[in-house]
């Protein structure tokens, strides 16, 4: 038994693109609110299927929206969706990636400058018993830190949240779609 996902849309489009659907309307769902392939890709982070799961989107549309060979169509529509959102996803990475190297050295050096000047006060603020001068160190090696927050995080968070995408990607890219007709 394959994983499935089950779709309910007004038009095989509504997979790709947003089509005006006002919230009163009984046809608004999460998967007409934006695309429908962006809710799939969503769904497939709570729900992820094993690798070796076949996975299959099930998508019930109205009777008339149902031809000969619109399973395959879609499959390869979804496929087709899933390189350009990879490809797209792998060079905002890869932007954000080169940004994050260089912010990494930066932050270190401005961590290691401030922290020195931080030790150097702190040191000379006990000497001279200054508080001013103490509380002045204090908050250079709380700055210190907080330069190092956003390059520690593009290493880390960034990083994992692209694995995630990635192997939704793989997911979306085996999938296939089946329609079946609304009974409604």
């Amino acid at each position: 038994m394959p994983y499935q996902l089950t779709v309910r849309l007004q038009s095989a489009q509504q997979l790709f693109e947003v089509v005006t659907l006002s919230p009163t309307s009984p046809h608004y769902t999460e998967f007409t609110a934006q695309p429908a392939m962006e809710t799939v890709r969503d769904l497939l982070l709570l729900r992820q299927p094993r690798k070796t799961d076949e996975v299959e989107l099930l998508l019930v549309l109205p009777a008339a929206h149902i031809h000969p060979g619109i399973d395959d169509e879609l499959t390869a529509a979804v496929r087709r969706w899933v390189r350009v959102q990879n490809r797209m996803d792998n060079e905002s990475t890869a932007a954000g990636g080169a940004i994050g190297r260089r912010l990494f050295a930066v932050g270190v050096a401005v961590f290691l400058l401030l922290q020195t000047a931080a030790i150097y006060l702190r040191n000379y603020s006990d000497a001279t018993n200054n508080d001013p001068l103490a509380a002045v160190a204090e908050g250079l090696s709380v700055t210190s830190w907080v330069m190092l927050w956003f390059p520690v995080q593009t290493f880390t968070v960034e990083v994992w949240r692209n694995s995630i995408r990635r192997r939704r990607a793989d997911v979306i890219e085996r999938m296939t779609v089946r329609t079946a007709a609304d009974p409604a």
